[in-house]
């Protein structure tokens, strides 16, 4: 994959100035998956342990990689597979802390047929389109091998690139024929009817494997070692508050602010209940090797090599 090499051409190769140890600029994708980082800065324990952090949303992971190397961002949020696939390009990438682990909660994902279609199960996708939220990630790489696990062959099924925010507007107008969203954008589109539920996608992954990821440079992760440390206690603090049912509603509203939905939508939107801080090596043991049965990267990296100490 080219696309990380691309991306850093835009970004220029080199290191931004250098700034405070405990000044973050956070890059992440529009998922609950993070609800741990939105918290812990609406509820201060980010700065309580020394953090000052701001928030960008970006378009998709790919570009996180190029913007961590600028020193545009100094802890982004891909997903394993980016990681895993930066690795491969040469890029000294490393998992500073974990956001969740599979399996997911019930009715959070899935695999989403457009209402109208006729398409019930894996096969009944071969030559139609189905949307990612992006190409050579951790999407692909688990849509290709449900796929191939249930009878369809994943090379006759036309894959392209759907913001998640916009999946819903894709079914409606028959851009695509499937979509596969993540909340708290799955159950949206679910209610809406603009689609339904053909099967679980994350069926193939072995539980306690990560989906998306906080990650840095090795470098910044060397040089700032307290201020890894202290993003990790932040987010332990985070999901002990994210736990304690009272505060529900203040966790939704976090949730709603940082992904950019409605405010109406605070009200029903369910909370991960699968959030985990600590990075394991065993949790990216699956993307290294389905992304190399895949022919996507061609290495075998030690997985405790990519995660910082």
């Amino acid at each position: 994959m080219k696309r990380i090499a691309i991306a850093l051409l835009a970004f220029g190769v080199g290191v931004a100035p250098a700034s405070a140890a405990t000044k973050i600029n956070f890059l992440y994708n529009a998922s609950a998956s993070f609800t741990a980082i939105f918290v812990a800065q609406d509820q201060g324990f980010l700065a309580k342990h020394g953090l000052d952090v701001e928030f960008s949303l970006a378009q998709s992971g790919a570009v996180m990689p190029p913007a961590l190397l600028a020193g545009s961002a100094q802890i982004a949020a891909p997903t394993a597979a980016v990681l895993v696939q930066a690795s491969e390009e040469g890029l000294d990438l490393v998992m500073i802390a974990n956001s969740s682990a599979y399996p997911s909660p019930p009715h959070s994902d899935g695999v989403v047929a457009r209402t109208g279609s006729g398409i019930k199960d894996a096969r009944d996708l071969m030559g139609r389109k189905v949307g990612l939220p992006s190409l050579g990630g951790i999407f692909e790489v688990l849509m290709r091998k449900w796929a191939q696990t249930n009878g369809a062959d994943d090379h006759k099924i036309q894959w392209v690139e759907v913001q998640i925010r916009q999946m819903n507007d894709a079914l409606k107008s028959g851009l695509v024929d499937a979509v596969v969203p993540v909340e708290p954008f799955y159950s949206r589109i679910v209610d809406s009817g603009a689609g339904y539920d053909i099967g679980d996608f994350e069926a193939v992954v072995p539980a306690g494997t990560t989906p998306v990821l906080y990650a840095a440079t090795r470098a910044w992760a060397t040089e700032n070692v307290a201020a890894v440390h202290a993003f990790r206690a932040a987010l332990d603090e985070a999901i002990v508050f994210i736990h304690d049912p009272m505060n529900k509603e203040s966790v939704r509203a976090s949730i709603v602010k940082y992904t950019k939905l409605p405010p109406e939508a605070a009200a029903t939107l369910a909370i991960p209940s699968n959030l985990e801080v600590k990075a394991r090596p065993e949790s990216l043991a699956f993307w290294i090797k389905t992304m190399r049965e895949q022919g996507i990267t061609h290495g075998n990296p030690d997985p405790a090599s990519l995660i910082a100490p």
